[in-house]
């Protein structure tokens, strides 16, 4: 296969741009005889100009040779061995070696066995085995060019998110694919290419066959990034989000009377998650659970007009239980967020009974979810379009959350004017 060779002069990534750590893996290893070169979403960023988080290193040498070359090195992986490059402040530079295959292929030998094993193989055949065209890119340190077997670069100009190869086929190797080429989509602002989001509404029930610790890392990388609103909002479109959560589409699916207010509320949730972690604050998986239940347990909790005091609060509990374990529990979520979350979700009906009490009991501000049900609490607020008490919000940090109104402090000052005491008639 015959790559598309984009010289220096016709592309923008300068090696200004590209982390010092990863020069030094490129440049040791293309002075010992290796191919090296720059892969995957660090050539993407640098293209569109961003700033990449990670960088990744692709090469034909050897995982043990590469080993070699780096002493601050450690060989990672069972199946499909990784090297590790550490440097000071704890950056880690990956450095793989060309493959034919993705990690997460079966092969099937004659006697019908499956097999996963590893498979070395050169620069074309690792390009397509990767998930989407602007993901396929390689820089060169030799030259610095970029070499495309796959599309990219015009992938890039037309700004779509396409599969490399047929995406039936893709998504049946790996159904993860599918959340991968939301994610992305949700991360550039591209569209998704039509036969690519066909293929995402035929194979969507094909994501439960993946194994529950990959789908929960995934899911939560959607949240985290700060694009957790498009994510959710394609995976709203595409039926994706209830492959993964079934229960939710009594929610936001047909069946609800009410779907479309559910679902503007549950976006207005997770942009406002998105604005608290592109300002750098950062939101916990308790607060995203908690904020991915909110909108089903309101859904699910009518209110009991017979009930007293103490038993709305049990059946609150037990709802509340019951949605986690239901919801939560078959993704390997930690036991320690789901629970944290729990303690959240319970703590909103004190937070409101204590709103109206006017005081903010010692025993709940000595907990140690309170700042986060506090956090929960002015999401959902600002979501509504309600305005948070002042009462709340003098409890916690005036930098909590960053569209509470800041209150100023008038001092008054003494007169210097002494009074003259009335004289005596």
């Amino acid at each position: 296969m015959t790559p598309l060779i984009i010289p220096r002069a016709n592309h923008p990534i300068s090696r200004k741009n590209i982390d010092e750590e990863a020069l030094k893996v490129l440049y040791r290893l293309h002075r010992n005889g290796f191919l090296a070169y720059l892969v995957g979403g660090s050539v993407r960023d640098l293209l569109l100009g961003k700033i990449p988080i990670d960088f990744d290193v692709v090469t034909n040498a050897h995982p043990l040779e590469i080993h070699a070359l780096f002493k601050n090195s450690r060989i990672v992986g069972r199946r499909f061995r990784l090297v590790h490059v550490f440097f000071k402040g704890g950056k880690v530079i990956e450095v793989s070696t060309f493959r034919s295959r993705s990690e997460f292929e079966e092969i099937e030998t004659e006697e019908g066995e499956i097999v996963r094993k590893e498979s070395f193989g050169t620069p074309a055949e690792d390009a397509q085995r990767r998930d989407i065209t602007i993901n396929g890119l390689f820089y060169n340190i030799s030259d610095f060019s970029i070499i495309d077997y796959v599309g990219g670069m015009v992938d890039l100009e037309r700004q779509i998110i396409r599969t490399i190869g047929s995406p039936d086929e893709r998504f049946e190797q790996d159904p993860v694919r599918m959340i991968r080429v939301i994610r992305h989509a949700a991360r550039t602002g591209f569209s998704i290419e039509e036969p690519t989001y066909q293929a995402i509404l035929r194979n969507r029930e094909e994501i439960r066959k993946c194994s529950p610790s990959r789908l929960r890392d995934e899911f939560l990388r959607e949240l985290k990034e700060g694009v957790a609103k498009p994510s959710l909002q394609l995976m709203l479109q595409t039926g994706l989000l209830f492959s993964l959560f079934p229960d939710l589409e009594r929610t936001f699916g047909d069946r609800s009377l009410s779907k479309g207010k559910n679902k503007n509320f549950f976006l207005s949730l997770f942009d406002l998650v998105d604005q608290l972690i592109r300002g750098g604050s950062q939101v916990s998986e308790s607060i995203l659970f908690a904020l991915l239940l909110t909108p089903f347990l309101r859904s699910i909790t009518p209110e009991h007009p017979f009930l007293g005091k103490r038993e709305k609060y049990l059946y609150r509990m037990q709802t509340i239980r019951w949605a986690i374990d239901q919801i939560l529990t078959p993704f390997s979520f930690p036991r320690g967020s789901k629970e944290m979350a729990c303690q959240i979700l319970m703590a909103q009906s004190i937070i409101r009974n204590s709103i109206q009490k006017g005081i903010i009991p010692k025993r709940l501000r000595m907990k140690k979810y309170f700042k986060e049900a506090v956090l929960l609490f002015g999401i959902e607020a600002q979501a509504k379009g309600e305005r948070v008490p002042r009462l709340l919000r003098e409890t916690v940090p005036s930098d909590l959350l960053p569209w509470w109104p800041k209150e100023l402090k008038i001092r008054y000052r003494k007169s210097r004017w002494r009074s003259v005491p009335k004289k005596e008639t």
